[in-house]
């Protein structure tokens, strides 16, 4: 009673749809034949039968239509133009009926499912004819979309797709319910099925048919699953789909396709790695993992625009993107258990490989500005991240600072702004990282003044900034002046920055370590003090203690007094030193930059006057003072010459 009922329903249904769409049919018929009856011209000439080579031709790349002047308008075009409201009207019926369409080709692969169930429940056909049936009525139906596509494009997909799910189901009835068929030969014809779906797919110029054959092909492992290993046939089966989907990437920018073909591919791989992997399965699994995700999906991503030179889309980056990190994470994850070791080196040689894939890129298809960037950010991503899989603290910082050197150079020599902008993150990445962890001193009392890893860190960024900011001046004539001249500007400040910025932390830390010596002294003092008896001696013994406690302090006061005297005297001879070396290269913004450093510290040692003893306020006084007289000096000796330069 309730698959009767249920039967009815679907007949109903069907029944709806034939009538709505033989109607639709016939209004559309009869206002084509009202417009060739007043251009009977046009439409006979319109109605030409497609040659052999226009059929061949939907093999190669879509083409750009060639602008044409527009042809003056005859009747039919009048019919078609002066009602527009009606030819939207139309549009939406149309899409309602590819709709109703589909819901009706759905309804039938139902039906046939039910009718295989009700026939086996019932014993009513023998096994062998259902499934003969399904076939039949398959390929039935994929030949009569076949011959509606002249006419009826997207109803002839339709219909060819309603016949392909019956072929899959038939098959897969005949393997999982009669077992007539082996695995072996039900993932055979499967795949017979889905090639079948492709090329009437790329033949006919729509990746619907081609979409439902992938989707129908990955899914042909699930349905034949037994439960058991069977790694060979699967992943064989997997790269004949995967070579075919690269094919028609070559002549169609179907990424539909190549993302659904990647997805399926990278599910079904996941799956059986979760549920049959082992340690000696490394290597065949590697390579099926590099073919996959490097030789098929990367190029299935690049190769359509590369070769027709075409722009790539959003889609086109999402696939190379996504082969890129499943590669990645898929190789950490199986090699470094074992080679932990190499994995840093492992990440360079895919840093390595994806700018010459960019290079190849590039010299392919130099429009692709998306594609030619897009490339190599891929590859410095992974060049930036072996620094910290091969490298371990400090060394990270080195390498990454190092890298942006290497970046900025390339990109200024080949003349890739690109590069150079990437080099400046990664430069910034290692600036962050050495503020971050590497500028603080574990153990203060075996600090040595620059001897240690942080003035050296420090002095390789200040080197690579003075070499960033030279670069962009010596490539002023690769366009971009003004922004070239802006970047040298900036580096070369923050170069000077990182120089103070290392001249006044080494300063301090010397004098820091001579206050925690003292600290360590007058805490033994307290010690041995309060082991005595502390206030139980006498009060000549307490009275010393004082003494010597108040003269630690004084002499603690004092350090921290010529630390500051130092600091100021260093500042002002560093101003000197730029101010001299703008004079002397010319260099304008060397003599600003030691001007206002000058100022600086003439506001430094005033606020430290308040603060310093006696001496030491007369000397960091007198020193500045001498120090800025000499560079006054310098500008009034030298103020024809500095007209000059200006």
């Amino acid at each position: 009673m309730y698959y009767g009922g249920f039967s009815l329903f679907w007949v109903v249904v069907f029944a709806v749809a034939v009538i709505y769409l033989n109607s639709k049919i016939n209004r559309l018929s009869s206002r084509l034949d009202k417009a060739e009856k007043r251009d009977p011209a046009r439409s006979s000439s319109s109605a030409t039968v497609p040659s052999l080579a226009d059929i061949a031709s939907s093999f190669s790349p879509e083409s750009v239509p060639v602008p044409q002047a527009p042809a003056p308008a005859g009747p039919l075009e009048q019919v078609l133009t002066t009602d527009d409201a009606f030819k939207t009207k139309v549009d939406g019926e149309e899409k309602g009926g590819q709709w109703l369409g589909k819901i009706g080709v759905a309804a039938i692969v139902l039906g046939v499912s039910f009718f295989l169930k009700w026939a086996f429940d019932n014993n009513l056909i023998g096994s062998m004819g259902r499934v003969m049936l399904g076939v039949i009525g398959g390929t039935a139906l994929v030949v009569v979309g076949q011959f509606l596509r002249k006419k009826y494009l997207v109803y002839s997909d339709i219909v060819t797709g309603g016949g392909i799910a019956i072929l899959y189901l038939s098959i897969f009835a005949a393997f999982a319910f009669y077992h007539f068929i082996g695995q072996e030969i039900a993932m055979v014809l499967m795949f017979f099925v889905t090639a079948l779906s492709v090329t009437l797919s790329v033949i006919g110029g729509t990746q619907q048919l081609a979409v439902l054959g992938i989707v129908g092909g990955f899914a042909t492992p699930l349905l034949l699953s037994t439960g058991e290993n069977n790694f060979g046939g699967l992943m064989s089966y997997l790269a004949v789909l995967d070579i075919g989907i690269l094919c028609v990437a070559i002549f169609k920018k179907w990424n539909r396709l190549n993302i659904l073909g990647f997805i399926g591919t990278a599910l079904l791989s996941f799956g059986w790695y979760e549920r049959f992997y082992t340690s000696a399965d490394l290597f065949k699994v590697f390579f099926v993992l590099t073919l996959f995700f490097v030789i098929i999906y990367l190029i299935a991503g690049i190769i359509h625009n590369v070769l027709w030179k075409k722009q790539s889309r959003s889609e086109d980056l999402f696939l190379i993107t996504c082969t890129a990190a499943c590669y990645a994470l898929g190789a950490y994850t199986l090699l470094n258990p074992l080679y932990h070791g190499v994995m840093g080196f492992f990440m360079f040689f895919l840093a390595v490989l994806y700018f010459g894939i960019a290079f190849i890129a590039y010299e392919m298809n130099s429009e692709d500005k998306i594609l030619n960037l897009y490339l190599p950010g891929i590859a410095i991503v992974f060049l930036t991240l072996a620094m910290p899989i091969q490298f371990s603290g400090k060394w990270i910082t080195l390498a990454w600072l190092v890298e942006s050197a290497l970046l900025v150079g390339m990109g200024s020599i080949v003349r890739r702004h690109s590069m150079n902008v990437f080099g400046l993150i990664v430069f910034g990445i290692g600036l962050v990282r050495l503020f971050t962890f590497d500028i603080y001193i574990p153990d203060i009392s075996t600090y040595l003044p620059v001897f240690n890893s942080r003035f050296f860190l420090v002095l390789v960024a200040i080197i690579v900034a003075y070499f960033t900011g030279c670069m962009f001046i010596q490539h002023l004539g690769d366009g971009d002046d003004k922004g070239r001249k802006e970047g040298a500007i900036v580096f070369f400040v923050i170069a000077n920055l990182l120089s103070l910025f290392i001249l006044t932390a080494d300063i301090n830390a010397h004098y820091e370590k001579v206050i925690a010596s003292k600290d360590r002294q007058l805490n033994s003092a307290r010690f041995d003090f309060n082991a005595n008896g502390g206030g139980e001696l006498s009060e000549r013994a307490q009275n010393e203690f004082r003494q010597k406690e108040t003269s630690y302090y004084e002499e603690q006061q004092s350090t921290r007094n010529r630390r500051n005297t130092v600091v100021s005297i260093a500042w002002a001879l560093y101003a000197v030193i730029l101010t001299a070396i703008g004079f002397g290269a010319k260099r304008r913004l060397m003599r600003l930059l030691g001007l206002a450093l000058l100022f600086v510290t003439a506001f430094k040692v005033l606020v430290d006057v308040w603060a310093l003893g006696e001496v030491y306020r007369i000397i960091s006084s007198i020193s500045f003072g001498v120090i800025a007289l000499l560079v006054s000096f310098a500008y009034a000796k030298f103020r024809h010459r500095l007209q000059e330069v200006l």
